[in-house]
C-alpha cells in the first residue's frame, strides 16, 4: 500500500514540469469586495453615464475620475485615440468629431499631394493633431456622453424611461460604423488611386 502514488502529488509533481500547463490564479488578480462595491456604487450614482457608455463604464469611471470627491479632469492620454483615430471615433459612436478628425487628414493629404516642398510641415501637422486627440479623447468621450444625455433629457422631460432607452440605444459602440468607415475610406483610396 505504501508504495501506490497519491493523485494529488502526482498533478503537483505535472504542474512542475509541465509548461503548457495554467499559471496559478493569485487572488490579489481579482477585484476586491471594496472595487465591486465602488463600481455598483458609481453605477447607481451615474445609471444614466452608465448606459451611454454601456460596456466599459468602470474603466471610463476611472479615467474620469468619478469615484473621486475632487471633480478632477479626466486623465488625458487615450491609446486607441491615437492609434486608431478615425475609427476610436466611430466606434465611440462620435460621428462628427470622426467626420471632422477625417477632414483634417484629407485637407492634410491634399496638401501633401499638391504643394510636395510642404510635405513635413503637413506630416508634423497630421501628428500634432493626432496627439491633440489622444491627448484630449477621454475628455471629449465624457462631453460626448453627458451632451447626449441631455439631449434625451430636453427631448423627453417628462419620461425617464425614455431617457434610458433612448440613452442606452444611442449610446455605446458600433462596431458597424467602424466597418462602414473602412469601406468608405477603403473606397476613397481606390478611387484617389484611379
Amino acid at each position: 500500500m505504501s508504495s501506490e502514488r497519491n493523485p494529488v502529488d502526482d498533478r503537483a509533481d505535472d504542474a512542475a514540469s509541465n509548461p503548457y500547463a495554467a499559471p496559478d490564479t493569485e487572488l490579489s488578480d481579482l477585484p476586491s469586495d471594496a472595487e465591486i462595491a465602488d463600481a455598483v456604487s458609481l453605477n447607481d450614482r451615474y445609471p444614466l453615464l452608465a448606459r451611454a457608455v454601456d460596456n466599459n463604464f468602470w474603466t471610463y469611471a476611472k479615467r474620469w475620475h468619478l469615484g473621486e470627491a475632487n471633480g478632477r479632469m479626466a486623465r488625458p492620454w487615450h491609446w486607441p485615440a491615437l492609434f486608431f483615430d478615425v475609427y476610436w471615433l466611430l466606434y465611440r459612436k462620435m460621428y462628427l468629431a470622426a467626420l471632422g478628425f477625417f477632414g483634417l487628414g484629407f485637407i492634410v493629404g491634399g496638401v501633401i499631394a499638391l504643394l510636395p516642398e510642404f510635405e513635413v510641415v503637413a506630416l508634423i501637422v497630421m501628428l500634432v493633431l493626432k496627439l491633440a486627440l489622444c491627448a484630449s479623447a477621454n475628455q471629449l468621450y465624457r462631453w460626448h456622453c453627458d451632451r447626449l444625455i441631455a439631449r434625451q433629457q430636453r427631448r423627453y422631460p417628462d419620461q425617464p424611461e425614455r431617457v434610458q432607452a433612448e440613452v442606452r440605444r444611442r449610446g455605446g459602440t458600433s462596431a458597424w460604423a467602424v466597418v462602414m468607415g473602412m469601406v468608405v475610406l477603403g473606397a476613397i483610396n481606390v478611387l484617389a488611386g484611379a
